[in-house]
C-alpha cells in the first residue's frame, strides 16, 4: 500500500492510498499548502506507518501547487524513512496500471522529487495596481 498526492492542479488536492488490488483517492478542494493537515485527518499517523511509500505526481502543474505537494512528499518519506517515487500526471490516469508499474519495480525510487511546473514562476515580478 502506497501514500498517493497530487498537488499537480491549483485548488484541487487528490489523496488517498493506492495498492494493486485497490485505489482508494479522494478529490478534495484546497491549497497544497493545507495538504499535511489533510494527510494526518484523512490517512493518520498510524496508517501512515504502514505504507510502503509515497508516489506523487511531480507535474506539470502550477509553481505554488506543484510545489507543496512535493515539498510535503519529500517531508514524509524523509520524516517516515519510507520509499519515494515521483510521477507525471499523465501517469495517473490509471491508478491501477500505476501500481503494477510500481510493484514491478518498474519506476524506482529515488531520495528526492524535483516539482516540474508548466511554466517558469513569475514570483519576482512587481505587482501591478
Amino acid at each position: 500500500m502506497w501514500l498517493f498526492i497530487d498537488t499537480s492542479a491549483f485548488g484541487i488536492i487528490r489523496l488517498g492510498l493506492i495498492s494493486g488490488e485497490r485505489q482508494n483517492v479522494k478529490t478534495y478542494t484546497g491549497r497544497s499548502s493545507g495538504l499535511l493537515t489533510l494527510v494526518q485527518k484523512r490517512v493518520g499517523m498510524a496508517r501512515l506507518q504502514q505504507v510502503q511509500g509515497i508516489c506523487v505526481v511531480a507535474g506539470p502543474g502550477s509553481f505554488s501547487a506543484v510545489r507543496g505537494g512535493v515539498l510535503a512528499a519529500n517531508l514524509l518519506a524523509r520524516l517516515l524513512k519510507k520509499k519515494l517515487i515521483g510521477v507525471y500526471l499523465e501517469q495517473t490516469q490509471n491508478l491501477k496500471q500505476l501500481m503494477a508499474q510500481i510493484a514491478q519495480g518498474q519506476l524506482a525510487p529515488t531520495d528526492f522529487v524535483a516539482p516540474v511546473y508548466i511554466s517558469e514562476p513569475n514570483i519576482t515580478q512587481p505587482r501591478i495596481e
